[in-house]
């Protein structure tokens, strides 16, 4: 069976060498969008952006994930409800929707050759 995507996913190899050059706002937010597009159990995660020029690996930028609970008490907040969830509960959602952006994210960059 021939399927860019899955070819994608099957050729896949976890290498930590990065070009130097600086990725163009349009690919950034082309990343950024391919990972908010994971599946998501309740959407806690937070997004930063380092563009110093000593990020690991010596990549031209990096995207931080955190989980993001304080998020989800505004949204609460807002809504007038509150949680009827214990706090590890919560945080092991948000380490999830946390994975899977970040796997989107990786597979976007690799797919727009961020990535070598």
């Amino acid at each position: 069976m021939n399927n860019p995507v899955i070819d994608s996913m099957l050729n896949r190899k976890s290498v930590r060498k990065y070009t130097k050059q600086q990725p163009t706002d349009e690919v950034i937010e082309s990343v950024v969008r391919a990972g908010q597009q994971a599946p998501f159990a309740a959407q806690l995660y937070s997004l930063l952006l380092n563009r110093k020029k000593r990020n690991p690996f010596g990549a031209p930028l990096l995207f931080v994930i955190c989980v993001d609970m304080h998020k989800l008490e505004l949204i609460m907040a807002r809504r007038g409800w509150k949680t009827v969830s214990n706090n590890l509960s919560m945080l092991l959602f948000g380490i999830q929707d946390a994975a899977y952006m970040a796997e989107n994210m990786v597979m976007a960059a690799e797919s727009l050759g961020m990535c070598s």
